[in-house]
């Protein structure tokens, strides 16, 4: 089973989210989701990236970092959006981690300030199309990541598998649920 470092959107650690963390564990997987916003939960996307920006980049980097210190086991990271940023870092750094999930978000490796380590497995979910997530940016980490498994959700949108949020598609939250477990369920075991 996966440990797993999970950083939450920009409308904060929602119900939605929190109830996903708990299904996860339920499977069989170790779960970490730190509260980067301690505590606070925007109904409003806009709110919560406003919010977000004022926090800062280096504090989310900060947060990433020192959430990977305080689990020196976990080999998996996941991100929804806002929190792809996080999780991609620490794919990108932390030769520990070998699995990594992107919802709703994916960046350049270059502007991370690094390169893709091509011996992490990677799957990618994103809504079809999703204003939030640039084309051209997906295509820069899936041409570094060409085994990457991409899942497109057609006709939904950016955060459709959080009932939290207005985006919420019950259909298309469950079929994202069951193959983030079945791509789990994959991951490779290795001595520690």
């Amino acid at each position: 089973m996966a440990e797993i470092l999970l950083f939450h959107h920009a409308q904060g650690l929602t119900e939605g989210l929190c109830s996903f963390v708990e299904r996860l564990r339920a499977a069989g997987h170790s779960v970490h989701a730190p509260d980067m916003f301690a505590g606070e939960v925007f109904s409003r996307l806009d709110d919560g990236v406003a919010y977000a920006g004022r926090i800062g980049h280096d504090a989310i980097e900060d947060i990433a970092r020192r959430t990977a210190l305080h689990h020196p086991t976990a080999d998996t990271v996941m991100g929804f959006s806002l929190g792809t940023f996080p999780a991609q870092l620490l794919a990108q750094e932390w030769r520990r981690i070998r699995n990594c999930v992107l919802v709703g978000g994916a960046m350049p490796p270059a502007e991370i300030g690094g390169e893709w380590r091509h011996n992490v497995r990677l799957s990618i979910h994103v809504a079809d199309p999703d204003d939030w997530v640039p084309a051209s940016e997906m295509t820069s980490l899936l041409r570094r990541a060409p085994e990457a498994h991409v899942h497109r959700y057609a006709g939904k949108r950016h955060m459709f598998m959080d009932p939290s949020c207005a985006d919420y598609d019950a259909d298309a939250a469950d079929l994202f649920e069951e193959r983030v477990l079945e791509w789990l369920d994959a991951v490779p075991h290795h001595e520690q």
